[in-house]
């Protein structure tokens, strides 16, 4: 029986796990049907507890007749009704207890499922976020980069470009066309529209260079060519751009800016004039001369051509300056130098190399004859009378001929011999010309007993310094003085700079002069700071080669810890000429001086190799303008908007500028003007001796 129970209960309960049909006991709002289920269990109760008794009761009655038996059979089937009843009972609120737990599990499990799905929408929410907060900083970003970049377009003087190659697109700023001077409309969008806007002259050098770059497929582009305005004009243009490059290597498209720096070309081209051709004359300068002269040597060292290296000086020009002043002087020689200039003509050369000394090269001469004959026709044009400022002058010229490669087949010994012949003119003939020829020599005598008289000149004390005062332009006060050497020789009398210092460096003894004037200089400063005279500073000139001595630094330091003075107050000037015979050395040597608290001053700026570069290099505090750029000062226009300009750069370089050579009022007013910091010139004194120095700090600055 009870086997029976376990295998009805087991099939019972399989028929429970297999029924799918939960719906079936769920209404239509989805709820457990409760009373209905109770009632179907009570109904079924009902039926089998009557069926039982109707039927057991009769059944029995007729198997069993004995009255005993009946009564214990009917106790049988009373407990067997317990039974049947019993686990139909349990069928049945098993079933359901069964379909509940199912029912419980499946809500279980469905609400792990929208759990789970739950917190991956709140992660999906949060992860949406993020991205949207990025999104958002990006959108503020490139809004902002937008902004800084239409206000950096707006500000900057440049224009936008933008190539597309594949398309043959050239996209301008819509400010670089109305920068240019034109309309919108007035410029297709074409690179064939914008290499029509390019010089003819720079056309195929800008084609060339953009491919150039195109192909490289490195770094970034760059050109400066000319641009042309509506009204005909053109403007100088640095473009810049950055190229994009497909997998295969092709270019898509090129953008980048247009930066007008006709301004700079100006000034870089008129520095670029100062370098190689002479301010007053036009004519091109030693350091042209030089190039030219070694150009034609290394072209004809393997020929049998000639030239003639010709060197000319103007006798007795002095006289016009100290007669009718410099100014004068100045017309004389642009006179002489167009004269030259309309009679030299190319490949023939002629330069101005100092002063009032020209050079001239004959190139292809076939012997002295031509040579003659050549000088001799130049002459008929230039001796003549001269009538300046109403007054009449005969000027004679002194000429000397070295030719190549007869006399030197080398730059130095061709200019020295024709400069020997020259001298042997001026000295013994006058208005005159002359072939080097080997008897000039006993000039070279000469010399030596010069070098001689130099080399003893320290121990007899024949130098002396001069002091020309430094003034601010700003206050008219005296705030220094520039220490000048001049040489009282006991037989020739003073003999300038100029005629002892070249041969003082050739001969090695520009380092005890240069020492001497250091020191002695120092000791003037001293006595008088003892005077009451104080912060006066010194400025001292230094040769090149004294520069890169190797006892130069130890000297300096030696005579200022020996002098006890300031070192703020102490300037040493030096020329770009002397710097860069060895640039790296010097520089080196320069800013040891400056770290010892010593001022540098670069002198004579614009003659010879001047230019932005060696400001921007060297460890220099001063710049030093030379006189020749203060004497176009007068001649309104270029000049001075140079002049104005170097100032402005000299500035914003943080340095101060220091104008040579002032002579008028009219000078020193534009100066002025200009935020010139300081000035030197004849306008407030010529080079003094100290005692004359002494008088003018009793007249002006008894305390500084």
């Amino acid at each position: 029986m009870l086997n029976i129970f376990k295998k009805f209960i087991k099939y019972f309960g399989r028929n429970v796990e297999n029924d799918k049909d939960i719906n079936y006991y769920l209404d239509d709002d989805y709820n457990i049907k409760s009373y209905s289920e109770s009632i179907k269990i009570a109904v079924v109760y009902g039926i089998v507890g009557a069926l039982w008794i109707l039927l057991s009761d009769e059944l029995l009655s007729r198997i069993v007749p004995n009255i005993e038996t009946f009564k214990k059979l009917a106790t049988y089937k009373g407990w067997m009704y317990v039974v049947i009843t019993t686990i139909l009972i349990y069928s049945l609120v098993l079933k359901r207890l069964l379909l509940f737990e199912k029912a419980i599990k499946k809500i279980f499990s469905n609400y792990e499922e929208l759990n789970a799905s739950n917190e991956e929408l709140i992660a999906l929410q949060e992860e949406l976020k993020e991205q949207f907060d990025e999104l958002e900083i990006s959108r503020n970003a490139l809004m902002i980069s937008e902004q800084r970049y239409e206000l950096a377009v707006e500000g900057a003087d440049c224009g936008i470009w933008d190539w597309d190659v594949e398309k043959q697109i050239y996209y301008f700023s819509e400010k670089w066309k109305n920068y240019l001077g034109y309309e919108e409309n007035e410029i297709n969008n074409t690179f064939h529209a914008f290499i029509n806007l390019i010089h003819s002259s720079e056309k195929e050098q800008v084609i060339k260079k953009l491919n150039k770059y195109i192909l490289s497929q490195i770094g970034s582009y760059e050109d400066v060519f000319r641009m042309k305005c509506k009204d005909g004009s053109y403007k100088w243009i640095l473009s810049k751009g950055k190229a994009i490059w497909n997998v295969e290597g092709k270019v898509i498209r090129v953008a980048g800016s247009h930066t007008d720096i006709s301004q700079q070309k100006l000034i870089e081209n008129k520095l670029n004039s100062l370098a190689y051709f002479d301010i007053l004359t036009k004519l091109p300068n030693r350091v042209s001369f030089e190039i030219k002269v070694n150009d034609l040597i290394n072209k004809k060292c393997n020929t049998s051509s000639k030239f003639a290296l010709i060197y000319m000086d103007i006798d007795n020009f002095k006289n016009i300056n100290d007669t009718l002043g410099h100014a004068s002087g100045d017309l004389f020689l642009k006179d002489i130098s167009n004269i030259l200039k309309g009679n030299i003509k190319s490949p023939d050369f002629v330069a101005r190399l100092s002063g009032d000394e020209f050079a001239l090269i004959f190139e292809n001469v076939e012997d002295r004859m031509e040579v003659t004959n050549r000088v001799q026709d130049l002459l008929k044009h230039l001796r003549r009378h001269w009538v300046i400022d109403k007054q009449e002058f005969f000027i004679s010229f002194s000429l000397g001929i070295a030719m190549y490669p007869e006399h030197g087949d080398n730059l130095a010994m061709l200019l020295r011999n024709a400069d020997i012949a020259m001298y042997f003119v001026k000295k013994d003939l006058k208005d005159n010309y002359s072939f080097y020829f080997d008897e000039m020599q006993e000039k070279n005598l000469k010399q030596i007993k010069t070098i001689s008289d130099l080399y003893h000149a320290i121990d007899n004390k024949e130098f002396i310094l001069y002091y020309q005062p430094i003034i601010d332009l700003k206050d008219g006060k005296l705030v220094g003085v520039e220490a000048l050497i001049r040489w009282i020789h006991p037989t020739k009398g003073m003999i300038p700079p100029i005629e002892f210092i070249p041969l003082a460096e050739e001969t090695g003894l520009i380092y005890d002069i240069c020492k001497w004037v250091f020191n002695t200089a120092l000791m003037q400063k001293i006595s008088w700071e003892q005077q009451g005279y104080k912060h006066i500073k010194m400025s001292i000139n230094i040769s090149g080669k004294r520069i890169t001595h190797e006892k130069f630094l130890e000297d300096i330091n030696q005579c200022v810890l020996g002098a006890g003075v300031r070192c703020d107050e102490i300037q040493l000037e030096v020329t770009e000429t002397a710097v860069i015979q060895d640039l790296e050395v010097s520089m080196k040597i320069l800013k040891e001086i400056k770290d010892m608290g010593m001022k540098i001053a670069l002198d004579d700026f614009g003659t010879g190799y001047s230019s932005l570069t060696y400001i921007q290099k060297l460890p220099i505090d001063v710049v030093k303008l030379d006189r020749d750029f203060i004497k176009g000062i007068s001649n309104k226009g270029q000049d001075n908007l140079i002049i104005q300009s170097i100032i402005k750069l000299v500035h914003d370089l943080n340095l101060e500028i220091v104008a040579e050579g002032i002579e008028t009022k009219e000078q020193e007013l534009f100066l002025k003007q200009s935020n010139c910091d300081y000035g030197q010139g004849y306008l407030f004194s010529k080079p003094i001796t100290k005692e004359e120095v002494e008088k003018l700090f009793l007249n002006n600055i008894k305390e500084l």
